[in-house]
């Protein structure tokens, strides 16, 4: 069987335009690329426990416009998703919501309110998200947060009359980078000795996941090789450890004398 078409006209030259992902295909397509289970039921890890509501994400417009995406390194993720509160605390569950809240809020396409975004500035969220959705990338970004102070007070005699008060919250800041997730605190001057003991023996110990990749200066995906990859995959490793060396000797003198 033959058909016949009568083409009138002419067809419009072709246009290339930026379609941005969106949906909950999208949203799937996602999780299974960074291995994210999205499971609703059963009991929850601690870095799955979901402590977020929508009215607990708070859009800062300004800062976000404000963000160039060749720089997205240097931008404070928890910002960008609307929790800069929760920030180590927040689960990749929480990072997982905040991120579909902003998208529906921010999206150049989708949004139609005073929180619409341009596309530079969207990139910025999807990267904010691609770094803090899995457990690695986010423990990358959480040790070097710049939120985080690293700051150990002198021990003057001020705050020797004021010692747990002064120094439990240290002791307590730095428990969030521990593997053990039983950390004891400083606890008060009434504590019964085992507890002591059990204090002095852990944190001579300690035991830390905090690590520095998030500084890498060489970036391997740029390597024209494998052998050049391999190369500066060595050159991060050894600057890697030289950063937590120092940094858990800065840690060391600073806190041992508390101890």
């Amino acid at each position: 069987m033959t058909f016949t078409v009568d083409i009138r006209g002419s067809l419009s030259p072709p246009t290339t335009a930026f379609v941005y992902p969106f949906g909950s295909a999208y949203f799937d397509y996602q999780c299974s690329r960074y291995n994210l289970v999205d499971d609703e039921g059963g009991d929850d890890s601690e870095d799955e426990k979901e402590h977020l509501s929508e009215s607990d994400i708070v859009i800062d417009v300004k800062y976000i416009k404000s963000l160039e995406a060749k720089d997205w390194k240097d931008q404070d993720h928890y910002r960008v998703l609307g929790i800069p509160n929760l920030r180590v605390k927040a689960s990749t569950k929480d990072v997982k919501k905040a991120y579909k809240y902003m998208v529906l809020k921010c999206h150049p396409d989708k949004s139609q309110g005073n929180t619409k975004v341009d596309e530079e500035a969207f990139t910025c969220i999807q990267k904010a998200y691609e770094q803090l959705c899995v457990i690695d990338g986010k423990r990358a970004y959480d040790s070097v947060d710049p939120e985080f102070d690293d700051d150990v007070p002198n021990v003057t005699e001020h705050n020797k009359q004021n010692f747990y008060k002064v120094f439990g919250i240290i002791i307590e800041n730095n428990a969030q980078w521990s593997m053990n997730k039983n950390v004891p605190t400083l606890g008060t001057e009434i504590d019964e000795i085992d507890y002591v003991n059990d204090f002095y023996n852990f944190w001579y110990d300690f035991k830390s996941w905090r690590e520095y990749s998030y500084l890498d200066e060489e970036e391997r995906d740029k390597a024209d090789c494998k052998e050049e990859r391999r190369y500066l995959d060595k050159l991060n490793k050894q600057e890697r450890i030289r950063r937590k060396k120092e940094k858990s000797t800065d840690c060391d003198s600073a806190l041992i004398p508390l101890l």
